[in-house]
């Protein structure tokens, strides 16, 4: 071979080239190991983790139960910890179904668990118990029509609700006002939509009230001169409304209103309620309560 033909040798300043870009490499993966460990034992926050599907427990009123199928009911409830909130409920074999559907009747206070998912309209539910058997609600036959009145009405006044612990209160308070009534049974209802309207937050303002004046429903204030439109009480109503705003569960049993004067205040508080809230005034049992006490 001639002196040539053999490969010339590295000189100094190619061994540090290959020096230098070794040390590139290296530092460089040095610098992902890092970074990877570091990412490792970072905390993640809590509220960005999936979290698993926890039972949650419900109390809740019965607002409505309607079959979904053979063996499948669905019930309408509005809770304490989350509003109205929709349950399937399995009903089993016919007799025990007569049993659930007897403890899920308008108005009854019902205790269960729920596996709640957000993208479920229909949640299932576990064991349904009743917590708070009322005592005379669903024997006394005055009490028993009023059940499906309120329960018709609340199931449209609350048919999109988020959990309300004033409104909750009140109507567990109101139930059982009801459930131990003794006296003024006729007025009940009357005293409940009276009652009813400051939760709603649509109490008429009676700070200016005088006897000559007009009240203008659709704005809910008292004027005067007529509004122009045909929502309105003249003077001759106007001039009871103080009186009937103060009627409760205590003191119902005193006020002396007649068959038409009775009728005349439950048809004045549905129009009412319907200009500002999505109940209509055509409710099924209100002729129920119609002939009932007349």
């Amino acid at each position: 071979m001639r002196p040539n033909d053999y490969p010339a040798p590295l000189s100094a300043s190619s061994d540090v080239a290959v020096a230098t870009s070794r040390d590139r490499i290296n530092f460089r993966i040095l610098i992902l190991y890092r970074i990877a460990v570091a990412a490792l034992q970072v905390t993640i926050p809590q509220d960005t983790i999936p979290k698993a599907h926890m039972l949650t427990k419900l109390h809740g009123i019965v607002l409505q139960c309607i079959r979904h199928n053979d063996s499948t009911d669905i019930v309408s409830l509005y809770t304490e910890q989350r509003g109205r909130v929709a349950l399937l409920v399995r009903m089993g074999s016919s007799r025990s179904a007569r049993l659930r559907r007897a403890r899920l009747s308008p108005l009854a206070i019902v205790a269960t668990e729920v596996n709640f998912r957000e993208s479920r309209e229909l949640q299932f539910s576990g064991e349904i118990a009743s917590p708070y058997p009322w005592r005379n609600l669903y024997f006394d036959p005055m009490k028993s029509s009023m059940t499906i009145f309120i329960g018709e009405f609340l199931n449209r006044l609350l048919r999109e609700s988020d959990s309300d612990p004033a409104m909750w209160r009140f109507l567990v308070n109101a139930i059982h006002s009801l459930d131990t009534l003794q006296r003024g049974m006729a007025n009940y209802h009357l005293a409940f939509l009276i009652r009813l309207l400051h939760f709603c937050g649509i109490e008429p303002d009676m700070s200016t009230w005088q006897a000559d004046r007009y009240f203008d429903m659709r704005a809910g204030t008292l004027t005067d001169m007529p509004p122009l439109h045909r929502d309105v009480l003249l003077p001759e109503d106007v001039r009871h409304l103080p009186v009937l705003m103060r009627m409760n569960f205590r003191n119902l049993h005193l006020f002396r209103l007649n068959v038409d004067q009775r009728r005349r205040l439950l048809n004045i508080l549905l129009h009412y309620y319907s200009l500002h809230l999505p109940v209509g005034d055509d409710l099924r049992s209100v002729d129920v309560l119609r002939t009932l006490f007349s």
